[in-house]
């Protein structure tokens, strides 16, 4: 007998929201083996784990992007706690960053739907990758960002008016590397300092300005760059990154972010580590978690999140 599977979509992700149809088609594939829900709201998803626990549903298989994953994940976490099922990442979002770091197979939803009950048919769990998170001020993800890392995204977003791409991505990444190299008004406006004082796993380091603060438990943040080179040799943990170096320096350091190796020291430091908490002067701190961008007030506390389990299919 198949492994039950529980299929979490957002229908307001972007392929959905370009493929309506596309809903009725993962409720027909899955057909008996077990149940589909639409994210609508982080209420609504941990409802959503409570009926999966109740049915004892086997995997739980994510239609969405990033943010969906994170969000899902949390929820999750708050209903099973630390006896999480696995999960499966079925792509469909705007950034499917976490999928590609992961390097799971590309396709739509209803394809890797296809996948995972093929494989999971003869009632055994497929190859799944143990894989930390990461908590920022309540907001689970693999991806977290302050600075020029925020402000490229909204800058990302604004480019691609409200569905940004991969070409979206690359011109908005060329368009900052170039004005970095000039000290041109774009990269000051979207790069401009932030002025933080840390404390990673107990170390306090005084205040000093910033073009950003970052940390992983993926690689990858896109179009093959992969700044947290560490994240993928630590459990329970994350590779914190922060940027110290002027924007013309750092685009010069490209290459290497690229080949995963690290920043020439003069560019900023990194840290493995399972807390940090930033403190910003003006009490406010813009930061982004897997593409969504939020606002903390107060100390903003980045720390590890759950561990999951995710398919590697």
């Amino acid at each position: 007998m198949g492994l039950s599977v529980g299929v979490i979509l957002n229908p307001r992700s972007r392929y959905l929201r370009r493929h309506p149809a596309a809903i009725g088609r993962l409720h027909t594939l899955l057909g008996d083996r077990g149940l589909v829900a639409e994210s609508k709201d982080e209420d609504h998803v941990r409802r959503v784990a409570e009926d999966f626990r109740a049915q004892k549903i086997d995997v739980v298989a994510i239609a969405g992007g990033d943010g969906t994953a994170g969000i899902t994940i949390k929820a999750f976490a708050e209903v099973y706690g630390e006896t999480l099922p696995p999960f499966s990442l079925l792509r469909g979002g705007t950034m499917n960053t976490v999928s590609n770091a992961l390097h799971l197979p590309r396709g739509t939803p209803e394809s890797r739907l296809s996948v995972l009950l093929a494989a999971t048919a003869n009632g055994r769990l497929p190859p799944a990758r143990q894989r930390s998170t990461l908590s920022a001020n309540g907001r689970v993800g693999f991806l977290f960002g302050t600075g020029v890392f925020q402000s490229f995204l909204n800058e990302y977003y604004a480019r691609g008016k409200g569905d940004p791409s991969a070409i979206t991505a690359a011109e908005t990444t060329m368009h900052v590397a170039a004005s970095a190299l000039v000290a041109g008004p774009f990269v000051k406006r979207l790069a401009a300092p932030v002025t933080l004082a840390l404390d990673i796993d107990g170390t306090s380091i005084a205040a000093a300005e910033y073009i950003a603060v970052n940390a992983g438990t993926v690689s990858q943040v896109g179009l093959g760059f992969e700044p947290f080179y560490l994240a993928d040799r630590f459990h329970g943990a994350f590779h914190l990154l922060a940027l110290t170096g002027k924007p013309a320096s750092i685009a010069l350091d490209l290459p290497r972010i690229w080949l995963g190796l690290p920043l020439r020291a003069h560019n900023g430091f990194d840290r493995v580590s399972r807390r940090a908490v930033l403190t910003s002067p003006t009490g406010t701190i813009d930061f982004m978690v897997d593409g969504d961008i939020y606002q903390c007030h107060g100390p903003l506390v980045v720390e590890s999140g759950p561990a999951v389990r995710i398919v590697s299919l």
